[in-house]
């Protein structure tokens, strides 16, 4: 897998934001600084703050500079319409163990039910099936599909370690905007779910189902995703303007 410099230099930030070297709503180094202890070029730099940016770790302040936005250590694991961007950086800054593994990846063909989903634009679509693992336990099952016109290359690319965002950014397709479902579904409606997180034997349980859509810059569908979540372990967040 080719490794990016930018890639490199996030996951160097992340390690000093992780260690406590910046606290919460507390502004970080500016680039120049960060260049010259990380060993980076400020282009490089630069890069890797705003995909934190984007990753809702960061936020950039006209004319004050860049921030670390607050992250509560103790609460429970929230899911929302920022979620889907930082889930392994927010457990990172928690200082907890996230994993991921990859289940399954494999090219899905005549698959009616997604085409429809996608509006008929694409016949073929990449289906990455992970589970997530946060100290030890698994929180998530969740099934990705994304059109292989868009992402031909994804096969080389091992997705336990690397972001699906990450990689998506690079092919210039990494979805901003997205369309949310979430429900209470029985354990009863897929037993490979309730075995995986852990609760197929407990009578009448429930998991929390969580849908998206992932559009691109063009408003253009670029990723559908269910997530299968452990109640025990997550909670719900909606903001509603009035």
């Amino acid at each position: 897998m080719k490794k990016y410099l930018y890639m490199e230099a996030k996951e160097k930030i992340m390690d000093l934001i992780a260690n406590g070297t910046f606290s919460t709503e507390s502004k970080i180094w500016d680039e120049r600084t960060f260049a010259t202890k990380l060993g980076y070029s400020r282009a490089t730099i630069k890069n890797a703050i705003d995909a934190l940016v984007t990753d809702n770790i960061l936020e950039k302040r006209r004319g004050d500079g860049t921030y670390l936005l607050e992250n509560d250590k103790e609460r429970a694991l929230e899911i929302g319409d920022d979620a889907p961007n930082s889930f392994t950086q927010i457990m990172r800054i928690g200082k907890k163990n996230a994993i991921s593994y990859v289940e399954s990846f494999k090219l899905i063909y005549q698959n009616k039910k997604i085409a429809a989903i996608f509006s008929y634009d694409y016949d073929k679509f990449y289906e990455l099936i992970r589970t997530r693992q946060v100290d030890g336990n698994v929180i998530a099952v969740q099934k990705s599909y994304i059109p292989f016109d868009k992402f031909k290359d994804a096969h080389r690319y091992d997705f336990s370690q690397m972001s699906l965002y990450d990689y998506m950014d690079f092919k210039k397709n990494k979805p901003v905007v997205f369309k949310t479902k979430i429900e209470a579904r029985p354990l009863r409606d897929n037993d490979l779910i309730a075995s995986k997180i852990g609760l197929d034997l407990i009578d009448d349980g429930y998991v929390l189902y969580f849908e998206y859509k992932g559009y691109n810059e063009k408003r253009k569908l670029m990723e559908y995703t269910k997530s299968w979540y452990n109640p025990e372990f997550v909670s719900y967040k909606i903001e509603v303007e009035r």
